[in-house]
């Protein structure tokens, strides 16, 4: 059994996690066409989810201008920012959580999670916790390079708006 590898699971997730954000902002400078120190000092400021809900209603707006769809939210690009918002959340549970090494029956490695958090309104500090095993971890940083080849294929759509080949 081997506790460094479902470390680096951990570690992978959370810089995964980091490189989804990095591509949200990217995708937003392209879509918005202003200046990038512009857009990149305003989107520093928002949290997380403020910068995917801000990126909705910011590409509902460009696919309204350029034709790729008269809805809003634009129904493919909200689905990919709800799934973008779980993982969000997500990355706040393991983040913000303390872990003990376990190992299963079969001798693999996992980790268990206790939260961190506290529920002041309620005198309590939330308990509930999980097992993480490495199959899960694999799975969630999946999600997010799944998550990372749409973001990208919208950043490519927009250069193709803006810089059209004749």
């Amino acid at each position: 059994m081997n506790h460094d590898a479902i470390h680096a699971l951990l570690g992978r997730f959370v810089l995964t996690f980091q490189a989804v954000e990095a591509a949200m902002v990217e995708l937003t400078v392209k879509i918005v066409d202003g200046d990038p120190e512009y857009v990149a000092t305003l989107t520093t400021e928002l949290d997380f989810n403020a910068k995917a809900r801000a990126l909705d209603v910011i590409y509902t707006r460009h696919a309204q201008i350029h034709g790729l769809s008269s809805k809003a939210p634009h129904p493919d690009f909200h689905k990919l920012m709800a799934r973008i918002q779980k993982l969000a959340t997500r990355r706040n549970d393991l983040v913000h959580s303390f872990y003990k090494l376990l190992t299963t029956i079969d001798g693999e490695a996992a980790l268990e999670r206790t939260p961190t958090r506290l529920k002041p309104s309620e005198g309590i500090r939330e308990q509930d916790g999980e097992d993480i095993l490495p199959v899960k971890l694999d799975a969630e940083i999946a999600e997010m390079n799944s998550i990372l080849q749409e973001l990208e294929f919208y950043r490519l759509e927009a250069i193709d708006i803006m810089y059209p080949v004749h």
